[in-house]
């Protein structure tokens, strides 16, 4: 009966060390890129040998106590920002994120500008002829037209 009772109280307070094990592994494995070089995906997702080793290390971080975060910063401190699959949304990172809204945005208001402009001009009163010519200007056209010939 003794024995039974361990079990049981192993499993109920193993059970949610595991859970929290497997959630920190997760974060840490859906939000840090593969290194392998192949098709930038997470080490969650990447199917190739380098994204096995890099599961299996973090793995045994989140075994060890330590949070999907801390996981993330220790791998940021070592490789750069790039490790990460999604920019954070600070410093010259938020131009990754405010960037193409911002250029949508100005794109829309240049077409809506030009289209604005296009339905004011007025449209071009079909000519009715020339002008009438004052004399002087006549008899200067037809000096040059005899020069001419």
């Amino acid at each position: 009966m003794r024995d039974a009772r361990f079990l049981l109280a192993l499993v109920l307070f193993a059970t949610p060390a595991s859970a929290d094990v497997e959630v920190e592994y997760d974060k840490a494995a859906r939000t840090i890129l593969c290194d392998c070089g192949c098709h930038p995906q997470s080490v969650h997702d990447c199917a190739c040998g380098r994204a096995e080793q890099m599961r299996a290390s973090l793995h045994k971080d989140a075994e060890s106590g330590k949070t999907g975060d801390a996981i993330v910063a220790e791998y940021v401190a070592r490789s750069g920002e790039k490790v990460r699959v999604v920019p954070t949304a600070s410093g010259f990172n938020l131009l990754a994120w405010v960037g193409p809204g911002a250029a949508l945005l100005a794109a829309a208001g240049f077409v809506a500008l030009v289209l604005k402009r296009w339905r004011r001009k007025p449209a071009l009163a079909p000519a009715t002829g020339a002008a009438p010519l004052d004399a002087a200007t006549a008899a200067r056209l037809e000096r040059e037209l005899r020069d001419f010939e």
